[in-house]
């Protein structure tokens, strides 16, 4: 949102970013990185969570909130407000009706799937929403279908990287010291939040039938999770696998530096916000991909050019990397090509430039009435 909020000012539009100021003084605040950014925002609205009958406070939140952005919809002359969340869709949707103002509400969908079709998203979507921004033409279609929303009030646009923080060819710390792997090892990395559903137990299967072949590798898993001793420890316990394991832990400051130590990334689900920014970023530094076909993923990966997507079994994932690890050649052809792809493709200008035509395209339609 605030890479977006960036580029559509760089276009000249006047851009405002409504968030929650922070309850108490933190080291870290989305907060902070507005005002380090310099983009324009507000943080005049409550944006409490979900209306919770149990709790007046929140109730009386939110209705100012309904009365104050209505009022701010009008004051302003918004022309698109863009939610990104049920919550401030809720909000921003009866205001933006309240307002009687021609202001078009877009919903961002940032989820790995499509849409749930409960009933509060068919009523959102059905009375308060007039076009949609998703980043899978899978959910776009799916959206489309489920909620009988016209297809061309559904924009698919990709996702966006600082790319400027990604340069293959700059100087990085040696991380293979960090992590205590030799410089004749081969690195397959995956960065993820090792919850269960990210499939990591599959990936470990692999690696036990690659490493017959290829002893000579290490496997580095960058992350943390609640959920780490029973998608991570209890099944390379088990696989036996341990000495090829190397636990990389959060990684902040040397995030960079870790991603350019890797050889291979493997990328097997993408994670609640459906982006696979990790995927995205692996890719801007040059690293050869092999992906699972799943959702979002073969979208980002071209099978055979800017990667390997495979099924997801622990035999064709052994298969891919293993082609991998026999041909360098392979490596650095797929590497280059997904570098090319990230740098081409994953512009925040381009991002800018595809959401300021969707938003010109939606004006042009009018507001989205359910026949």
């Amino acid at each position: 949102m605030l890479n977006l909020c960036k580029a559509l000012g760089k276009r000249g539009h006047d851009v405002t970013l409504a968030y929650q100021k922070p309850p108490f003084t933190v080291e870290d605040s989305f907060e902070k990185r507005i005002l380090k950014e310099g983009v324009k925002s507000t943080s005049q609205f409550h944006l409490d969570h979900a209306l919770k009958f149990y709790r007046p406070s929140s109730i009386r939140k939110n209705l100012c909130d309904i009365l104050n952005l209505t009022n701010y919809l009008r004051r302003e002359r918004v022309d698109i407000l863009n939610v990104h969340q049920s919550h401030d869709h809720i909000l921003g949707g009866i205001a933006a009706r309240r307002s009687k103002a021609p202001v078009i509400v877009i919903r961002t969908d940032h989820k790995r799937d499509p849409l749930k079709t409960n009933l509060g998203n068919r009523l959102l979507i059905s009375k308060l929403t007039d076009g949609m921004i998703t980043f899978s033409e899978r959910a776009r279609k799916e959206d489309a279908e489920h909620f009988g929303f016209p297809l061309e009030r559904i924009g698919r646009v990709f996702p966006a990287l600082d790319l400027n923080r990604y340069d293959p060819q700059r100087k990085f710390k040696n991380m293979r010291s960090v992590f205590g792997i030799g410089l004749d090892e081969m690195i397959i990395g995956m960065v993820a939040r090792f919850q269960k559903y990210r499939r990591t137990e599959v990936f470990l299967e692999a690696v036990k039938t690659i490493i017959k072949e290829s002893p000579n590798i290490k496997v580095l898993l960058v992350g943390r999770s609640s959920q780490m001793e029973e998608s991570v420890i209890r099944p390379m316990k088990r696989l036996g696998i341990e000495p090829w394991v190397v636990l990389g832990g959060y990684r902040t400051d040397d995030y960079i530096d870790t991603l350019a130590c890797m050889d291979i990334f493997v990328f097997l689900m993408a994670g609640s916000d459906g982006t696979a920014r990790a995927l995205r970023e692996a890719m801007a530094m040059g690293k050869p991909p092999v992906v699972a076909d799943r959702g979002i993923l073969p979208e980002l990966v071209e099978n055979g050019v800017s990667g390997l997507v495979v099924k997801d079994s622990p035999e064709t994932l052994a298969e891919a990397l293993l082609q991998l690890l026999r041909n360098r050649e392979l490596r650095m052809a797929l590497g280059e090509a997904a570098y090319q792809k990230a740098h081409r493709e994953f512009r925040l200008d381009r991002q800018g430039e595809a959401v300021e035509k969707f938003y010109q395209e939606m004006m042009s339609l009018g507001k989205w009435k359910k026949s």
